[in-house]
């Protein structure tokens, strides 16, 4: 008998027989990891060798040295994806605690295992590396192990994420023990491949069995008394010393049965002992072996028909056959190898009754489905087959499918639409088609397009044989608008003859059809009550409804739509509505859509969606964002990146977020990019493109933009409020009063409404701040006084500062619009006006915000040719003490004798390292390796460039730093709105500790 030693122990008493050298073992390795580093152990052996209860015993006795997270294997096809590391994080948050978990600072993709994010899976090596991180950092509070029990039964990335967190953590206090059946990982073994480089880096502990006396000693433990030598030799030959397969012949011997259990192993002790039960407790666990390894009495009661009380007090009975533990809410049986020889005593046709059972007993009593997982209900429903009815498989599949495209899994969501649409019989036409497009959306977010349109064509096919019209319309809405254009034209057309009764006229374009068909559906819809109908159609129709002189219209739909939620429990729906809501009322100028956000962020928060949490980011920085809290803004849009790394739509949706705050700001945005029209559509690229071109000064690339877009959107298309911004800039800008009268005629009846875009992302302020400075560029000075009271009226009663602070500004500046001087028309000019900088040359000007670099470039324009010390531009932003502070010098951080002691030893290093490689020691030359980047890293910070020793306070080379940084950075943002006088500045200015505008004689006369 042995016990693991004194390294944190708990005092509890624990006999681990016969298990001398591999506890020794163990006991070095968690030793090492708590002095030093860690490293992977994996315990290997056949099934019931003793690998877990070795395992437990080492990690319950060094708990009081380590932080111990367990997580252990299920065999099962409703297990998501990482679930090994699903349960390692969830059990690290549950010690560490909320405030030193986020402590931590786990990344976005390790949060999204945990069910945080908001559906989209990140890529394997983003995960792998986030959860890397995070045990790197706990490790740096105290040493950290990691148990993986069951290493056979793992999902593949559970296997690929230890692999790679044991090679990046090897030089951490970081131990990982995994255990596995290495009988079972023969090359058949799907996980084989993915093992073998495990092995080959870890410290292999290999269980064999006890011998004679250790099966003697564990007789006695288990029974209370050991057999004579001779059965114990019998007992020994037959079990090969397998503990598992002793304790179950020592149960057998103790009840006077003859000890006749063969080396064929477990399943036969199993047998052999589950014939020695009652009949009625046999047939209770092989009805709990359908429901997996862990099991509810409760389910059981209600698939069995019995009382609860019965039940449990039968199952309280098995356990003391050894074969079943109680834990805190649910039974669980010993091993897995218990389960299945109790489970392969059924027929196939009997296995299934009982898995539609489970099913059966969940729908009598739906309270009893929040014991389980949805993959695990659908798991039920797939395996019962023909034992349960298709609507309620496809229903159970249906909702397995949706949550795991929630929780990351979308290989889990695959597998299950894929599985509903098997189920569907050839009457369940509509839910078929409907499956369909579900199964279409999940392959094209893949990036599988081919499959994806395929999938859309059969949904299509099959909606238009139906001869259902609701059906042809919905799949033909749903389709992506791109995917046979004219087909889906037709399929409109014959939806809308259908539920009309008449074909519609002809000549309509696309958009004008698909809301004439979105009216008779609705129709239909009321008329048969169907509130699945109805939510579809209305959401349907808000997305087509958008622009000036909509929102009243969108505002009914939106109520109705939560009204709906209220009657049918449609949690995602009511998110939706709650959502768009607080969007209408902005777009109307009602105050109100601040407690609506406010009430939308509280139901986001409260539910179970991580998806609609995330989204509570960007709705909230879209506020900021109007109110002028551009910095609060930005940071949301970055949390809300962080969450969603791997979901193209989001990522894409960011970036337009990041456009709009440097519009709000004044900035110059950066390029749009050419392929944004595949995400959001045609329109996007060109018209935030053409007003980027405006803010940028280049006019005519946005006249040719503009003259492109032709008449551009449709009405009612979500971009039409962006595209009235883009045409009334651009005919301010070029004085076309055909266009300014047109526009003002055509934002006149929305006066006290806001320019809303994009289904809420973009917001470009009141209407009548836009009525305003058409009128001033018409010469109607009292019609643009009074729109610009009603903008400043308006913004103050949202809280919009930024647009109420531009509405006052435009006022005050009525009477001045053609003030310009000829200086501006035609000579250079470099001038501050306020916060924002005037820049002419060439015939062409751009306004800049301020910087303390275009501060800089006015003062040496003021003065060409004469140098100005770097100390003194620095000092007109930072004080005459800084100044002062920057003129002193100070001494080397390393002397001449330091800087040759450090060369000589970094060339010891190389040589030693280049040493330990060619021996093949590859741990010795990677600690050498990294003691050699640390002194790199401290010879960059001790010198300067061209290696100069840095001084100590030698404040005048980080003014000349600063200066000739800030200037160079100006320079920059010159160039990207006006290359010409980018190209002269860099050409006539100098940096240095000393600057300089050193002119050549054709340059021209700036006016400051």
């Amino acid at each position: 008998m042995a016990a693991v030693g004194p390294v944190g122990h708990t005092g509890r008493v624990t006999f681990l027989i016969g298990r001398d050298h591999p506890a020794a073992a163990l006991r070095s390795a968690v030793e090492r990891t708590v002095s030093s580093h860690g490293g992977l152990a994996l315990v290997t052996g056949e099934a019931g060798i003793g690998k877990s209860t070795l395992v437990t015993d080492v990690a319950a006795r060094c708990r009081g040295e380590l932080t111990v997270a367990f997580a252990t294997s299920w065999e099962s096809e409703a297990v998501p994806d990482h679930w090994l590391w699903v349960q390692v994080l969830r059990s690290l948050r549950a010690q560490l605690g909320e405030d030193t978990w986020r402590a931590l600072e786990p990344g976005p993709a390790a949060e999204a295992l945990l069910g945080r994010g908001d559906g989209s899976a990140p890529p394997p090596f983003e995960l792998y590396d986030a959860v890397t991180q995070l045990l790197i950092a706990a490790s740096q509070r105290g040493p950290l192990l990691v148990v993986l029990d069951d290493l056979h039964f793992a999902d593949p990335g559970s296997i690929e994420l230890l692999k790679f967190a044991s090679q990046h953590t090897w030089f951490e206090r970081v131990l990982f023990i995994g255990t596995y059946r290495d009988s079972e990982i023969d090359p058949g073994h799907r996980l084989r491949a993915r093992m073998l480089p495990l092995v080959a880096k870890a410290a292999m502990i290999s269980l064999e069995g006890l011998d004679e006396a250790g099966v003697a000693a564990l007789c006695r433990t288990t029974v209370g008394d050991a057999p004579d030598a001779d059965t114990v030799a019998e007992i020994t030959r037959r079990t090969g010393g397998n503990p598992f397969f002793v304790e179950q012949t020592a149960q057998l011997w103790a009840s006077g049965q003859r000890v006749d259990a063969t080396t064929a192993g477990m399943r036969d002790a199993l047998q052999r002992r589950i014939d020695q039960l009652p009949a009625p407790l046999t047939r209770m666990l092989t009805l709990a072996s359908v429901g997996g390894r862990e099991f509810h009495a409760a389910v059981m009661s209600q698939a069995a028909g019995m009382d609860l009380h019965r039940i449990e007090a039968a199952l309280d009975a098995a356990c003391q056959t050894r074969l079943v533990r109680r834990e805190r809410d649910r039974y669980v049986f010993v091993h897995d190898l218990v389960r299945e020889t109790l489970y392969n005593t059924m027929s196939n046709e009997e296995a299934a009754h009982h898995h539609g059972c489970i099913v059966r007993a969940l729908v009598a009593d739906e309270s009893l489905q929040k014991l389980m997982l949805s993959t695990e209900i659908a798991h039920h429903a797939w395996l019962a087959g023909d034992d349960l009815d298709p609507e309620t498989a496809v229903g159970f599949l249906t909702r397995a499918a949706e949550e795991s495209s929630s929780c990351l899994s979308v290989a889990g969501a695959e597998r299950h639409y894929r599985r509903a649409l098997d189920r569907c019989t050839p009457a369940m036409t509509r839910k078929r088609v409907l499956l369909r497009l579900q199964l279409a959306g999940t392959v094209a977010w893949t990036g599988r397009a081919d499959e994806a349109r395929t999938l859309f064509d059969q949904a299509l096919l099959e909606a238009e044989d139906s001869g259902d019209p609701m059906l042809l319309t919905r799949a033909a809405l749903e389709a992506p608008k791109d995917h046979r254009a004219d087909d889906l034209l037709r399929l409109k057309t014959l939806a809308h003859t259908a539920l009309a009764g008449a074909a519609p006229e002809p000549g309509l374009s696309e958009d004008e059809l698909t809301r004439r068909l979105l009216y008779n559906y609705m129709l239909a819809a009321r008329a048969a009550e169907s509130d699945e109908d109805l939510s579809f159609g209305l959401w349907a129709t808000h997305a087509v409804n958008w622009g000036p002189g909509t929102a009243a219209e969108r505002q009914a739909i939106v109520e109705e739509l939560a009204e709906i939620t209220r009657r049918t429990g449609d949690m995602e729906m009511r998110l939706l509505a709650a959502s768009l809501r607080w969007v209408v009322l902005l777009e109307r100028g009602d105050p109100a859509f601040q407690a609506q956000l406010a009430h939308f962020s509280a139901l986001a928060q409260a539910s179970e969606s991580e998806r609609w949490r995330s989204g509570v980011h960007v709705d909230l920085a879209i506020a900021d964002l109007l109110q002028g809290r551009f910095d609060d803004a930005r940071a949301r849009f970055e949390a809300a990146a962080g969450q969603t790394a791997d979901d193209p739509m989001y990522q894409r949706m960011i970036q337009h977020l990041e456009w709009e705050v440097a519009m709000a700001r004044g900035d110059c945005p950066a390029k749009v990019p050419e392929d944004w029209d595949e995400m959001f559509g045609g329109w996007h690229t060109d018209i935030l493109a053409g007003l980027t071109a405006l803010r940028r000064g280049d006019v005519d690339l946005a006249r040719t933009l503009h003259t492109r877009l032709s008449r551009g959107p449709a009405p009612g298309n979500s971009w039409e409020s962006l595209w009235i911004r883009l045409e009334a800039e651009l005919a301010l800008t070029d004085g076309d009063t055909e266009a300014i009268t047109r526009l003002r005629k055509r934002l006149a009846p929305y006066e006290g409404e806001w320019l809303v875009a994009l289904w809420g992302l973009s917001i470009h302020g009141p209407v009548s701040h836009w009525l305003g400075r058409l009128a001033a560029a018409a010469g109607d000075e009292d019609a643009a006084r009074a729109h610009f009271a009603n903008a400043v009226a308006q913004s103050e009663r949202l809280d919009a500062r930024p647009w109420a602070e531009a509405a006052r500004k435009a006022e005050a500046e009525l009477g001045f619009a053609a003030t310009a001087t000829a200086s501006d028309a035609a000579g250079a000019v470099f001038r501050r006006e306020g916060s924002t900088w005037t820049l002419r040359y060439d015939g062409r000007g751009v306004h800049l915000p301020h910087t303390k670099g275009l501060a800089d470039l006015h003062r040496l324009l003021r003065h060409p040719g004469l140098e100005v010390a770097a100390v003194d531009l620095l000092a007109s932003a930072s004080g005459e003490e800084v100044t002062a502070d920057a003129r002193l010098g100070g001494d080397d951080l390393l002397d001449a004798e330091a800087r040759a002691r450090y060369r000589d030893h970094l060339e010891a290093l190389d040589e030693q390292i280049d040493t330990a490689a060619a021996l093949g020691d590859d741990a010795r030359a990677a600690r050498l390796d990294a003691e050699r980047q640390a002194l790199i890293e401290q010879l960059k910070a001790a010198t300067g460039l061209g290696g100069r020793s840095r001084r100590l306070g030698d404040n005048a080379e980080r003014a000349r730093k600063s200066v000739t940084n800030r200037i160079r950075n100006t320079l920059k943002k010159i160039e990207a709105v006006h290359p010409a006088l980018a190209g002269h500045l860099h050409e006539a200015v100098a940096t240095g500790s000393a600057c300089v505008y050193r002119p050549e004689p054709e340059a021209p006369r700036w006016e400051l």
